[in-house]
C-alpha cells in the first residue's frame, strides 16, 4: 500500500465554536478543549490555526512540546507569532528590547557561575578583573542600566525576582498596541497543555489575567483546566470547557475509505473495532499498510477499552515483517521523549550510519511526529509502548533509561551519579573548621545555614531544648520551613525543563517514571515528597546550585 498522506476529516463543529469565539458571539473568551491522548486535540488546534490564517486574523500558537519551555520562552513565542503579521514588529519593540537585556543578564550569570560565584555575601564582586572579562567577551551592546544591575548583587537579585512580571507586562502592552493598530481580535492557541502544566500557576495567575480585552485563548490539554488548578474556576463564565468527542461515524468511514477500505463488510468490521477514535483509525491504517493490504489484516475483535485496542494494534504492527528494520527502536526507543539519529545510535548501540537509516524510515511512520530537535512518538503511542516495555522486561527498561541518561549527562558535562556516589560526603563531627579563605560563622540555631562562598557547604547545628522553648515557636518554625519547601517546588516547576527534571532525577538516583505524577507539576510534587521522606532536600539544593547557578534559591528561615 502507498504511504498514507495526512488526511483530516470532521471537526467542523469545533471550528464553528472557534469562529463564534473570535466573532464575539460568546460570553466566554477562554475556551478549553480537553480529552484523552489520541482523541485529536492537536489536529483541532491545526484546523483552528488554518481558519485564523485563512481569515487573516492575528494568532500565535505555543506547543507544550517546545523544548525547555519557561514563562519567558512562552512570552517570546507569542511575540514571534503575532509580530509576523502585518508589520507588527514595532508594537513589540519595547518587549524585544527588554527581552534582549534579559538574555544578556542570563548569559552573564551562566558564564560567571551564578550569583553566589560572582558576589561575596556582602554584595561585592569577588573577581573584578574576571567579571570585566566576562562583560568584554559578550560581544553584545550593553546599556548602562544593565551594567549597573549586573554589577550590584542586590540590584541583580531584585531584577531577577521581578523580571518575569516585567516581561509579561511588556508583552501584554505590545498585544494591546497590536489590537489598536489592526482593529482585529487576537487568538492565542496553547497546544499540548499537559506538558505546560508545570507552568500553570504562572499562566493562570499572571499571564492570562494580564492580557488585554479582545484576546481570545484556546487551551488544548488532557484535563479540564479547573481540574489542573482550581483557580481556573475563578474565571467563571469567561471560561468554557469542552470535551472533545470521537469522530462521527460518517467521518470515520470516510477516513477509512480514503485509505483504500471500500468493501462494505470489511468497512463495518473495522469501524466496529476502531469506532471514531482517531488514534485507532491511524493505527489500523498503519497496520494495513505494514501487512500489505486490508485483506491481510485478518479478523479484528472489538473491545470497549480503547487502550487495550491500541495496544493490540501496536503488537500486530510490531510483528509485521515490514516493521522489522525499525522494530528494535519502536520497542526500545520509546524511553526517549524525542530522538534523532544520535539518540537512536546510543539506545540501539549501532553505528551512526545505521541509525540514520532507521531515522529516515521512522520519518514515514504515521505515529511519529516532528519535534524541534528531531522526531517524537505521539504521546499516547509512547505511553502505551513504555507500558509494554516495562511489562515485557522492567530490567531492560531500567538499563536503557540509565544508558540514555548517562548520554545526556555526558553531553551536558555532568558527572555521572555513580562517580559522584563513589566519593562519600564528609560526616559532620562537632563544629566544622572554616575552609581556608572562607568565613567563620557561629550559629545559634537548629535550622542550619549555608557556609562559605563558592563551596556551598551545608551544615546543621542541633540545639538542645530549654524550658523557654515553646510548642508555638516550633510550630511557627515548621510553617516557615513548609513555606520555603513550597517555594522551592514552585521554582523547580517553573524554571527546570522536562529534560532537566529527568536529569535531576537520574543524578539523585530517583526513577522518573516511578513518580506517578500526571504532568510536570505533579511529578515535581512527587519528587519533593520522596526527597522529604528521606531528608534529601539538601541534595536537591546542591544539584541546583551546581547545575543551575542562575536560579536563586529561597533562604532558610531562622527563628
Amino acid at each position: 500500500m502507498p504511504e498514507p498522506q495526512p488526511f483530516i476529516v470532521g471537526r467542523q463543529s469545533e471550528v464553528d465554536c472557534f469562529a463564534a469565539l473570535i466573532g464575539n458571539r460568546t460570553d466566554h473568551w477562554l475556551l478549553n478543549v480537553y480529552g484523552p491522548g489520541g482523541i485529536g486535540k492537536t489536529v483541532v488546534c491545526q484546523k483552528l490555526a488554518a481558519y485564523a490564517r485563512q481569515s487573516q486574523l492575528l494568532y500565535a500558537t505555543v506547543d507544550g512540546f517546545r523544548p525547555d519551555l519557561t514563562p519567558d520562552r512562552i512570552l517570546y513565542a507569542v511575540k514571534e507569532g503575532l509580530a509576523a503579521h502585518a508589520d507588527l514588529a514595532d508594537a513589540f519593540g519595547a518587549f524585544e528590547h527588554q527581552f534582549q537585556e534579559y538574555l544578556i543578564v542570563q548569559e552573564i550569570l551562566q558564564r560567571g557561575g551564578g550569583v553566589p560565584a560572582l558576589f561575596d555575601v556582602v554584595g561585592n564582586i569577588k573577581d573584578p578583573a574576571g567579571f570585566a572579562q566576562i562583560l568584554g567577551n559578550l560581544g553584545k551592546t550593553m546599556t548602562e542600566g544593565v551594567q549597573r544591575t549586573v554589577s550590584n548583587r542586590f540590584a541583580l537579585e531584585r531584577y531577577l525576582r521581578g523580571v518575569e512580571k516585567t516581561l509579561t507586562a511588556s508583552l501584554c502592552d505590545g498585544v494591546s498596541s497590536a489590537l489598536a493598530q489592526t482593529g482585529k481580535p487576537v487568538a492565542l492557541l496553547l497546544d499540548t497543555y499537559k506538558e505546560m502544566e508545570g507552568l500553570d500557576d504562572w499562566v493562570c495567575r499572571t499571564f492570562v489575567p494580564r492580557l488585554p480585552e479582545g484576546v481570545k485563548i484556546v487551551v488544548f490539554g488532557r484535563n479540564a483546566l479547573p481540574k489542573v488548578n482550581f483557580d481556573w474556576s475563578e474565571f467563571s463564565e469567561a471560561l468554557h470547557t469542552m470535551e472533545l468527542p470521537e469522530l462521527a461515524e460518517a467521518d470515520a468511514r470516510r477516513y477509512l475509505e480514503h485509505h483504500g477500505l471500500r468493501d462494505p463488510a470489511a468497512l463495518d468490521q473495522v469501524y466496529r473495532f476502531t469506532g471514531g477514535y482517531p488514534l485507532l483509525l491511524v493505527l489500523v491504517v498503519h497496520l494495513a499498510r505494514e501487512a500489505g493490504g486490508w485483506d491481510q489484516i485478518g479478523a479484528l475483535e472489538s473491545e470497549a477499552d480503547r487502550d487495550r485496542v491500541a495496544s493490540k494494534l501496536l503488537d500486530r504492527i510490531l510483528r509485521e515483517e515490514r516493521a522489522r528494520e525499525v522494530r528494535a527502536f519502536l520497542e526500545q526507543g520509546v524511553i526517549a521523549r524525542w530522538f534523532n539519529a544520535e539518540v537512536i545510535r546510543v539506545i540501539l548501540e549501532i553505528s551512526l550510519d545505521e541509525a540514520r537509516s532507521i531515522y529516515d524510515k521512522l520519518q514515514r511512520h504515521s505515529f511519529v511526529e516532528r519535534h524541534p530537535y528531531g522526531l517524537k512518538f505521539h504521546d499516547k503511542i509512547r505511553e502505551l509502548l513504555v507500558d509494554r516495555l516495562k511489562f515485557t522486561s522492567n530490567a531492560e527498561y531500567q538499563r536503557l533509561t540509565k544508558r540514555l541518561m548517562a548520554y545526556y549527562a555526558e553531553k551536558a558535562g555532568i558527572e555521572p551519579a555513580d562517580a559522584a556516589a563513589a566519593t562519600p560526603p564528609a560526616q559532620p563531627t562537632g563544629t566544622p573548621e572554616a575552609p581556608a579563605g572562607k568565613y567563620t560563622i557561629t550559629i545559634q540555631s537548629g535550622q542550619g545555614i549555608v557556609i562559605g562562598d563558592h563551596a556551598q557547604v551545608v551544615q546543621t547545628f542541633p540545639v538542645a531544648s530549654s524550658p523557654a522553648s515553646s510548642s508555638g515557636e516550633a510550630a511557627e518554625s515548621e510553617v516557615r520551613e513548609r513555606q520555603r519547601t513550597a517555594r522551592l517546588r514552585q521554582i523547580i516547576t517553573e524554571r527546570l525543563s522536562l529534560e532537566e527534571l529527568c536529569t535531576l532525577c537520574f543524578d539523585l538516583g530517583v526513577d522518573f517514571d516511578s513518580l506517578r505524577g500526571e504532568g510536570k507539576a505533579a511529578n515535581v510534587r512527587e519528587l519533593m515528597l520522596y526527597l522529604e521522606r528521606r531528608n534529601d532536600i539538601q541534595q536537591l539544593e546542591a544539584w541546583l546550585r551546581q547545575n543551575r547557578p542562575d536560579i536563586t534559591l529561597p533562604e532558610h528561615n531562622h527563628a
